[in-house]
């Protein structure tokens, strides 16, 4: 059979055959691309800084890293992007890196022209990578390579780096890259060796599944879109789906696992994903960092973006700022394509693959100090409730969920919604009130004169005393007006910052709801 290089028109049992025949670099290819890079490794570390002296100290190449497709073995067939890490004895800093690269790249630029034709292979489109702000110097020097043998070019990409893993991934790293507070992942460079090995050992049959993403990548966004997101990106994302989709099978079947990638870039505003392998909770300043990151923050009030942490660099959110909506569309569209069907015409059925992993909950009940067990941040917190009933035989109406963020005011958890709903997405405490046996109340006297009693503490607000109502009476907090002798309760304020104690009596007023304007918008065209 001879294969299309049509994935849209290649049906899902032949993914198989199509990456092994059309994607699957050959022998002779990847020993080309080997030799380029063992040519300019030699030139950068033999030739290049000859006698270029920074500081009164000649420039040394303490180590060359390689990076990119080719080195983590997700390149495909005569194409091959690579990246060479050049770890400089002038960078004792972040601070060095960013001041002094600049210059060490054009350096580098003038030095290959000029001794181009003792690296034996053909040069061209010499340029620097350079940043649409001017303050920002260039983060590296790009050129391709001729082949020899094939009409398609290695692109090389020569990156002058600080050696900040001298000592690998240890806490202080990660301590001393936050406190730098560079742009998000400006140096993520220094951290490519720890990208490249989290790819690097993972089983073939997800590289091939890496490597079908990545060609659907190139052939049918890239090509068709600006804007959108790095592939990076879209590799972290194939990740992922395979180690929540099939537990980390080293054996699976490509075309789920391709639906999978294609259904989670469907529903992207669902996504929040990290890893913890180099860097994790322990650490103070990380975990307060660390979480700041998962918490989303808008570009824009239309359009949520999904969250993806760099398993390496903890400053870089891959693909923030990108137009994820014009990749979900194009996802769309596979999905209903032969790739993404058995030949009789039926879709391919993914993996039961969330948009964010199990995180751990600590619950701390009454007569229970450290009840630990996993949850999904998507699954409604009426599930905790359930568990609590089973175990502890506290009813679900007579128990009261909260938490409290470092240096944040604490805040209740109301069972119809989602630990997502609250930007959770990492490990937390959840402090358990039972109802009927709390030390103080208050009363809450509703406009048709009845009243109600809630339990309170002296770390509540007045917001969590509108979410126990909305929680027991259905009367939304938007709705509701607090007040207490006449003064009104404003949401973020301690309630004994009024004077408020037990026995004390609120009264609660109930306004109108507002419409939104896309709503009024919609009745107003409906109406002409």
């Amino acid at each position: 059979m001879e294969m299309s290089k049509d994935l849209y028109g290649t049906p899902a049992e032949e993914l198989n055959a199509f990456v092994a025949e059309v994607l699957q670099p050959d022998r002779e290819w990847k020993d080309e691309v080997k030799d380029v890079l063992k040519r300019m490794e030699k030139f950068f570390q033999e030739q290049c800084f000859q006698n270029y002296f920074i500081r009164n100290e000649e420039v040394k190449v303490i180590k060359v890293i390689k990076g990119g497709s080719s080195s983590k073995g997700v390149d495909l067939k005569h194409r091959s992007d690579v990246d060479l890490l050049l770890f400089l004895s002038c960078f004792s800093s972040y601070k060095d890196q960013h001041t002094l690269r600049g210059a060490i790249i054009e350096f580098m630029t003038e030095k290959l022209k000029e001794c181009q034709k003792s690296i034996a292979y053909d040069i061209t489109n010499i340029s620097e990578h350079k940043s649409l702000n001017r303050y920002v110097p260039p983060r590296s020097l790009n050129f391709n390579v001729q082949s020899r043998k094939r009409i398609e070019p290695i692109h090389v990409d020569v990156l002058p780096v600080f050696n900040a893993l001298e000592h690998g991934p240890c806490p202080e790293v990660y301590v001393n890259l936050i406190k730098n507070k560079g742009s998000p992942g400006e140096f993520t460079p220094s951290f490519s060796e720890l990208q490249r090995n989290f790819v690097k050992h993972r089983p073939t049959k997800l590289k091939n599944l890496l490597r079908l993403v990545k060609y659907w990548y190139r052939q049918y966004v890239l090509k068709k879109y600006s804007g959108v997101p790095p592939k990076y990106a879209m590799e972290l994302l194939t990740i992922y789906a395979w180690e929540t989709g099939t537990q980390q099978a080293e054996n699976f079947s490509l075309a789920e696992g391709f639906a999978t990638v294609m259904e989670l870039v469907k529903n992207y505003n669902s996504i929040c994903i990290y890893w913890t392998k180099y860097y994790n909770f322990k650490n103070i300043l990380v975990s307060h960092f660390v979480k700041k990151q998962l918490r989303y923050i808008p570009q824009t009030k239309e359009e949520k973006r999904p969250v993806i942490l760099d398993p390496a660099d903890p400053t870089n959110k891959v693909g923030n700022a990108s137009r994820w909506d014009l990749v979900a569309k194009e996802a769309s569209y596979c999905l209903s394509q032969a790739c993404s069907q058995t030949k009789d015409g039926k879709s391919i059925p993914s993996w039961n693959v969330k948009g964010a992993r199990n995180i751990q909950v600590t619950l701390k009940c009454p007569g229970l100090k450290h009840w630990k067990y996993c949850v999904n941040p998507y699954d409604p917190i009426q599930e905790i409730k359930k568990e609590i009933e089973k175990v502890k035989k506290i009813p679900v109406a007579d128990q009261r969920l909260s938490f409290k963020n470092p240096k944040k005011k604490p805040k209740m958890l109301m069972g119809h919604e989602t630990l997502a709903k609250y930007e959770i997405f990492y490990p937390i405490k959840i402090q358990v009130m039972v109802i009927s046996s709390a030390r103080f109340r208050i009363h809450v006297k509703f406009p048709d004169d009845t009243c109600q009693s809630y339990p309170f503490t002296n770390q509540d607000t007045a917001l969590m005393v509108k979410q126990q109502i909305e929680e027991q009476e259905g009367k939304p907090v938007e709705m509701q007006v607090l007040r207490f002798q006449g003064e009104l309760l404003r949401h973020r304020k301690y309630l004994k910052s009024y004077g408020i104690q037990d026995g004390d009596t609120l009264e609660l007023e109930l306004r109108t709801m507002k419409k939104s304007k896309s709503k009024k918008r919609k009745e107003v065209l409906v109406g002409s």
